[in-house]
């Protein structure tokens, strides 16, 4: 005997088992005015029985929504799936994204922001996406303004003050900073190597400020040199640096990539870490923990805050939440390991 297809609960079968018209279903489920409080209750307790879940692609018609969130990532993908930050930043945005009813649409372009942009004005042009999430502002970046003139809202992971439509998760780099230079003092080092990512980041320039004003008062030596985020810029910006005499120094790599190609050249020179150099990760990972010796790292919890870009943009984008709004990410964690420790 065929068993008969199990029933999807709808707005129209709930009002049929309650009694009631569609309508006054739609406005308990929707919050809306005109329903009893006790009514209300009736039908938000019937539509958890039952088992009903909101039709996000059906709401997205009648809203004029496509039901997609846009991504772009200037990046090789090969680079990217060994960069367990974006990897864990991605899976953040997607898990929130799914949740909210979207589709998360992906994509690596590669030329800079020039082609991200085109992607953009693509999007736009054939209503793809209804907002994107934006990473790495660079400084006096063009793609918020872009966007603006595009009419797409967006998400901004990290810090910008424009007054285009968008939202924001603030980042604690001032924190974070702080947090990096009191282990440096603890652990007894006199110097701070800072290997940055690429200066045109505006989070790049603001830790080299950040971490240069600490050093300053903490009578730090602070040098610093500029590297791509891999295993061989972390080795190459190392390399460029110069003799410190004799400083016992600590390393600060604003990636695990570069914290462990850095670590790789220091060992190959016959350098004891971490008595003799310490060095230290602005980013945790598994290759922080597996390496040899371990990364001392900054937790600073990419997942969550790539889940909370992705709920803020989908609320924006269906006006639960005003421009403008801004949400302060939980404080990172600093996971000491192997590479640093006492003299």
């Amino acid at each position: 005997m065929q068993r008969k297809p199990i029933r999807r609960p709808t707005i129209a079968t709930m009002a049929g088992d309650l009694g009631v018209s569609p309508a006054t279903v739609s406005y308990a489920l929707n919050d809306k005015p005109g329903v009893s409080p006790a009514l209300r209750e009736r039908i938000l307790a019937h539509a958890r029985e039952v088992g009903w879940v909101p039709n996000f692609g059906a709401k997205a018609l009648r809203l004029g929504l496509t039901g997609n969130i846009g991504l772009v990532l200037v990046r090789d993908p090969e680079e990217i799936s060994r960069e367990p930050y974006y990897s864990s930043v991605t899976a953040g945005i997607e898990s929130a994204t799914s949740a909210s009813g979207y589709e998360l649409l992906l994509r690596f372009v590669e030329g800079g922001t020039a082609a991200e942009l085109d992607v953009y004005r693509s999007w736009a042009e054939n209503r793809r996406v209804d907002g994107v999430v934006l990473l790495d502002l660079s400084v006096d970046d063009p793609r918020p303004r872009a966007l603006e003139e595009l009419g797409m809202p967006f998400a901004v992971l990290g810090d910008h003050g424009g007054d285009e439509r968008f939202v924001k998760v603030v980042t604690p780099e001032s924190s974070d900073a702080q947090i990096l230079v009191d282990h440096v003092l603890a652990c007894g080092y006199d110097a701070c190597i800072q290997l940055t990512g690429p200066m045109r980041y505006g989070h790049e320039t603001r830790r080299a400020d950040l971490l240069r004003e600490l050093c300053a008062e903490a009578g730090l030596r602070h040098v610093l040199a500029e590297a791509p985020y891999t295993i061989a810029g972390g080795t190459q910006a190392f390399s460029r640096i110069g003799d410190l005499d004799g400083a016992r120094a600590a390393v600060i790599a604003s990636s695990d990539l570069i914290a462990l190609g850095a670590l790789r050249e220091i060992r190959s020179r016959g350098i004891d870490v971490p008595r003799q150099m310490g060095v230290i990760s602005w980013d945790d990972s598994l290759i922080a923990e597996v390496a040899a010796p371990a990364i001392t790292a900054l937790d600073r919890a990419p997942f969550l805050k790539g889940r909370c870009a992705g709920e803020l943009l989908a609320r924006l984008v269906r006006n639960e939440v005003e421009a403008g709004t801004a949400s302060a990410s939980g404080p990172s964690t600093l996971v000491p390991r192997e590479s640093t420790g006492p003299r």
